[in-house]
C-alpha cells in the first residue's frame, strides 16, 4: 500500500487482514491513533465480524467498556483479552442486582451528544464494588426514542434514556418543563436540576404519577434547523422571516402550541424519516437541539441554524422506582451519588462539545461538524427573542387546557411555581458555572 504523508505506516500491522480494516487504518494519522476517542477509529483494526463475535461472547457493555479503556489500534485478539478482563471484573460473583438501561444512542453518538449514561454505569459498578451491574442496551437494540421510557415504566427495563419531550407522550407530566421561554438557557436548566427545589416542584410528581425517578439530564435549548432549500435564502433575524414554514416537531404539546402561535406549522415526522424530509424539501426545517442534530448525522442537510431557544432539549436518564426500591437504602444512595457526578460530567462535557465538536458558535471552526458542512449560524438578538416570547407566551389562552392538566397533577400552579426557580440563574451566565448540589439530601 502506497505511503501517504501524515498517515499511518505503509506497512500495516500483521493483524489487519481484511480490506475494510486496512482501508480504515490507512486513513488514520498518527495523532488520531494517539488521541482519538471515536470508536470507529479505535476499532479500525478489528473486523465487524470479530467485534460481533466478542460482543456475543462477553456482552456488548463489557466490550464497549474495554474499547474505551484501550488506546491506539489493536487486534481482535487484544480486544477479546481486554473484554474478558473487564467482563470478569464486572461479573466476579459479587453482583446482587443487574439493572438494564435502554437508549437509542451508541458510544460514538455519545462523543457528540453527552448523555452521560456510560459514565454513570461505570461509576455505579465501581462505587458499589460490583454489587450492582448495569447492562446497557443501546443503539436502538431494545427501544426507540419514544419507547425507552415507556418500557422503563412498564418494568421491561430498569432505566431508560430519552428526551423528556419525546417521553411526554407516555408521561404527560414531563410537559411541565416545556412552557415556552420559562427556561432561557442551558445554565438555567442545569441550575434547576441541581436545585433541591426541583424535587418538590418536578421530580416528586414524576415519582408519584409514573413511578420514575429522574436521575440526570443533558440540558440544551431547542432551536430550528432549516433544510437545504434555505441555503441561498437571506439570514434569519426575526421570527417573521420563518412565518408559514413547515417544521418537524417532537411530542411536546406545549412546544407544538408555541410553534403554532409563531406560525411555524408543526408537523409530526418520525426522527428516522426527518433526514430525507429535509433533504428532499418535504419540510422546511425541524425543531430539536444542537447535539441531537450533529450526533445523528443531520448536519449535512441543515443549511441554517436559527437560535430560537424556545423550549428545553433535555435528554434525561430515569430509573423505575420499583427497581430502585429493591436495592435497599445504601445502594440507592450510591445510585444518587453516581447520578450527581454524571450530571456534572454531562454539564461540563456537553458544554465543551457544543463549541469544540458541534460548532454552536457564530463562526464554527473548520474542524467542527457545522464548520465542515457549512451550516450558516443565525443567532437571534435579545429583541428578536423577546418578540418570540411575547408571541408564544404561556399566559395565552391556547395553553389553558395544559395549565389545568399539569396543575391538577401537581396540586399547585406549575408555571407560577417553576418560573421564579428557573430564573434564579442568570440567562447570560455560563452553564459550567452552575454550582453542583446534591438535590435529594436537602429536598
Amino acid at each position: 500500500m502506497r505511503r501517504r504523508q501524515d498517515r499511518y505506516s505503509n506497512r500495516l500491522p500483521d493483524f489487519v487482514t481484511d480490506p475494510r480494516s486496512a482501508a480504515q487504518v490507512s486513513r488514520l494519522s498518527e495523532e488520531q491513533l494517539d488521541t482519538s476517542g471515536w470508536f470507529n477509529d479505535k476499532l479500525a483494526g478489528v473486523s465487524r465480524r470479530d467485534f460481533m463475535r466478542i460482543a456475543k461472547r462477553w456482552g456488548l457493555t463489557s466490550t464497549c467498556f474495554a474499547v474505551a479503556g484501550m488506546g491506539g489500534i489493536f487486534s481482535a485478539e487484544a480486544l477479546a483479552q481486554k473484554t474478558r478482563s473487564v467482563y470478569e471484573k464486572r461479573l466476579g460473583g459479587k453482583a446482587r442486582h443487574t439493572l438494564k438501561l435502554g437508549s437509542v444512542a451508541n458510544w460514538d453518538n455519545n462523543r457528540i451528544i453527552r448523555l452521560g449514561y456510560y459514565h454513570f454505569a461505570r461509576d455505579v459498578e465501581e462505587r458499589t464494588d460490583g454489587e450492582i451491574l448495569v447492562e446497557i442496551l443501546d443503539a436502538n437494540s431494545i427501544c426507540s426514542e419514544q419507547v425507552c421510557i415507556q418500557k422503563t415504566m412498564q418494568g421491561v427495563l430498569d432505566m431508560g434514556t430519552s428526551s423528556t419531550q419525546n417521553a411526554s407522550s407516555v408521561a404527560p407530566w414531563l410537559n411541565a418543563l416545556d412552557f415556552p421561554y420559562m427556561f432561557q438557557s442551558a445554565g438555567q436548566l442545569y441550575h434547576f436540576f441541581f436545585n433541591p427545589k426541583s424535587d418538590r416542584l418536578f421530580r416528586k410528581v414524576y415519582r408519584e404519577k409514573n413511578r420514575m425517578e429522574f436521575l440526570f439530564s443533558l440540558c440544551e435549548v431547542r432551536n430550528l434547523f432549516m433544510g437545504l432549500k434555505w441555503r441561498d435564502k437571506p439570514p434569519v433575524t426575526r421570527i417573521g422571516d420563518l412565518a408559514g414554514t413547515k417544521n418537524r416537531v417532537t411530542n411536546t404539546q406545549l412546544g407544538r402550541i408555541a410553534m403554532q402561535l409563531m406560525e411555524l406549522n408543526p408537523v409530526p415526522v418520525a426522527w428516522v424519516e426527518t433526514l430525507d424530509a429535509l433533504k428532499n424539501g418535504l419540510i422546511d426545517g425541524m425543531e430539536t437541539w444542537t447535539s441531537a442534530t450533529t450526533a445523528f448525522n443531520m448536519a449535512p442537510v441543515v443549511a441554517k441554524y436559527v437560535g430560537l431557544k424556545f423550549i428545553p432539549g433535555t435528554g434525561h436518564t430515569a430509573i423505575n422506582t420499583r427497581s430502585l426500591d429493591k436495592l435497599g437504602s445504601e445502594l440507592t444512595e450510591e445510585i444518587f451519588e453516581a447520578a450527581y457526578y454524571a450530571q456534572q460530567q454531562v454539564m461540563y462535557a456537553n458544554e465543551a462539545a457544543l463549541v469544540m465538536v458541534s460548532g454552536e458558535v457564530p463562526d464554527p471552526g473548520k474542524d467542527t461538524i457545522f464548520g465542515k458542512v457549512g451550516t450558516q449560524m443565525n443567532f437571534l438578538s435579545n429583541e428578536a427573542l423577546a418578540e418570540c416570547e411575547e408571541i408564544a407566551s404561556p399566559k395565552r389562552k391556547e395553553y389553558d387546557r395544559w395549565h389545568e392538566k399539569l396543575n391538577e397533577m401537581a396540586g399547585f400552579n406549575v408555571y407560577d411555581e417553576l418560573l421564579p426557580v428557573a430564573r434564579e440563574y442568570d440567562r447570560n451566565a455560563l452553564a459550567i458555572d452552575v454550582e453542583p448540589r446534591r438535590w435529594w439530601r436537602s429536598a
